[in-house]
């Protein structure tokens, strides 16, 4: 139960990433506030590579480095399939900012349940 726990972390810390990149991608002054934060920025960034290699390490034992660069070909190459995916099943309606944060919160939540539970 805590490995299927842990493997919804790390989806769900992708898609943040990969709604981030849908965010990016609209037209430059329909962008939201946070943009312009380089602090804020980052966040995104940080979420879709370096957390999801801490549950994809405990689940697959591996070394957290080669988990690192294979997480890196997982955001590259599935990022938007898996965030297109959350955004179908799970979207608010009330933008794509508001359903970044909820993945985000909801990555950590289900991160700190999977380790708490492993």
């Amino acid at each position: 139960m805590a490995s299927i726990i842990l493997i919804i972390s790390a989806i769900l810390f992708i898609s943040t990433f990969g709604i981030h990149s849908a965010i990016i991608s609209r037209d430059r002054f329909d962008q939201p506030l946070y943009i312009h934060n380089p602090l804020m920025n980052t966040l995104p960034w940080i979420s879709g590579f370096v957390l999801p290699v801490i549950p994809l390490a405990s689940v697959f034992e591996l070394n957290w480095i080669a988990v690192f660069f294979i997480n890196i070909a997982i955001v590259l190459i599935l990022g938007s399939i898996l965030s297109r995916g959350f955004l179908v099943r799970f979207a608010s309606g009330k933008g794509l900012g508001y359903d970044m944060v909820v993945s985000f919160i909801a990555g950590i939540v289900t991160l700190i349940i999977g380790l708490l539970i492993k």
